[in-house]
Parts: structure tokens; sequence; C-alpha cells
């Protein structure tokens, strides 16, 4: 258990947070440790932890703060500004952005629970 990797999920769709919960319970060495709706909940709940997520997962469009937004917040900030950032999303346009931000990956939200399986895999290696 040395080794397991605390993730924030950062998403507002309800049918994604499940399916994206369910796929971590699959991944050994892995735990979801908070789910919230957008990016100003994340930058709230992170301001108040003690212990930081080993990752954070996070959708780009969000309702009052979305994910490019935060993730530009979060690599301002010394105390979370090495959290390794995976943006989840449905178009790879706005990817590149992202990745110039600092984010660390991306998933391009697959439909079926096995390709996201795979993907979690490959980014929590």
């Amino acid at each position: 258990m040395e080794n397991l990797k605390n993730t924030l999920l950062v998403e507002d769709d309800k049918d994604d947070q499940t399916f994206f919960m369910q796929a971590l319970a699959d991944i050994g060495n892995t735990m979801l440790c908070d789910v919230v709706n957008n990016g100003k909940e994340a930058l709230e709940i992170l301001k108040r932890s003690i212990t930081l997520p080993s990752f954070i997962f996070m959708d780009v469009n969000m309702p009052l703060m979305n994910g490019i937004e935060c993730l530009s917040e979060l690599k301002k900030n010394p105390k979370t500004k090495n959290i390794p950032v995976v943006m989840l999303t449905t178009s790879k346009a706005q990817t590149i952005k992202a990745i110039k931000l600092g984010a660390k990956s991306f998933i391009v939200k697959p439909d079926n629970f096995t390709a996201l399986c795979r993907e979690l895999e490959k980014v929590l290696i």
C-alpha cells in the first residue's frame, strides 16, 4: 500500500464521475480521495488539504471555472504546481493549450469502460 496513488477527480458530469470512479476502482494501487464539480471547488479543496493528491484528473469543460483556468492556477501555486494533472476532454483541440500550461497528459473520454481503464493505467504508471 506504500505506492497508493490518491487521486482527485474534477468533473461536473455525474455519469462521467460514476464511469471514472468504477474504472479507478478496477486499477490497483489507486484511491479516489475526492470528487468536485468544477475548477473553483478543486482549488478550494486543495487549499484546505493537508495531504495533496498524487494525481488530478480534470475535465476541460466545466461551469464556474473550466479545467484550463484551474490548471493555470494550480501551476502558479507552489503548493500544487508539481501535482501531475491529467486533462479529460472530448476534443483533442483543447489538449495543446493544456499541455503548454503543464498538464502531464490528457485522456480523450472514451465511451467504454475497458478503454477508460487502459487510459488510466497508462497515465498512472
